[in-house]
């Protein structure tokens, strides 16, 4: 009995040339039924499988979208107090005492003014946000929030700009969530500044802006007001606010 198994010789010799033999190429290659059988109850199972992972990876997506939507509601719903800066009260104010009238008055601001320049860049903040994680917040940008965070630091917020570069113009910027349209937010502002407007009518800017202009005059001196108000969708891209917050902004410069 030999120790080697024997070599199966699949060539075919024609002439001096020899060819590989591709006969065997050529059998049927029918599976086994119970191979079959086997293959089957694998398929059914990996099917089974990916069904219950994609209804599960469903699931998870709208229970997060139903707990995202209940956090701003519950952020949208807190009791805030925006009191708005009367800006005809600040007009002769330096900034100094801008800073201390909002000291005064117990709000609490996260101040952005660059060092060394004259004017003021500052946030009054909802009373439930610190001013760390407000910096936090604005150092990613408003615009990479989340719809709960946007409206956990928007909602009782405002900025105050106050620029003595050329002219004194001080601004007031901040998101209404609680007006239904533009008109009626540019009405509550006016009412909060107390300007008079000649005529309740709004007017259209350029850039799609609706607004609405007077004049006031202070300490012998003539100041334009400006309230004007847009979609808070066009300032910032954050899916899941209320479309119709809108970006309300007031300004009172002098003539």
């Amino acid at each position: 009995m030999s120790l080697f198994h024997r070599h199966t010789d699949y060539s075919i010799e024609q002439g001096n040339i020899r060819y590989m033999d591709g006969s065997s190429l050529l059998r049927p290659m029918d599976m086994p039924r119970s191979q079959q059988i086997v293959m089957a109850v694998f398929v059914v199972i990996a099917v089974i499988i990916g069904v219950r992972l994609a209804a599960g990876a469903i699931t998870a997506v709208n229970d997060s979208n139903t707990q995202n939507k209940a956090s701003v509601e519950e952020n949208l719903s807190r009791t805030v107090s925006y009191n708005l800066p009367v800006l005809t009260q600040m007009a002769d104010m330096d900034d100094q005492a801008i800073l201390d009238s909002l000291s005064a008055a117990g709000y609490t601001v996260y101040n952005r003014t660059a060092e060394g320049t004259a004017g003021l860049d500052l946030v009054k903040l909802p009373e439930d946000v610190t001013v760390a994680d407000a910096a936090a917040m604005y150092a990613k940008g408003v615009g990479g929030l989340t719809a709960s965070q946007a409206a956990l630091l928007l909602n009782g917020s405002w900025t105050l700009t106050v620029d003595r570069s050329d002219t004194l113009t001080m601004a007031v910027k901040y998101a209404d969530f609680s007006s239904s349209t533009l008109e009626a937010a540019i009405q509550a502002a006016v009412a909060a500044e107390g300007f008079q407007a000649a005529s309740t009518s709004t007017d259209t800017d350029e850039v799609g802006n609706t607004f609405q202009t007077g004049t006031v005059d202070i300490d012998d001196v003539t100041y334009t007001w400006r309230v004007s108000a847009a979609p808070l969708s066009d300032k910032y891209d954050i899916k899941g606010l209320p479309s119709t917050a809108a970006y309300v902004g007031i300004r009172l410069t002098a003539m």
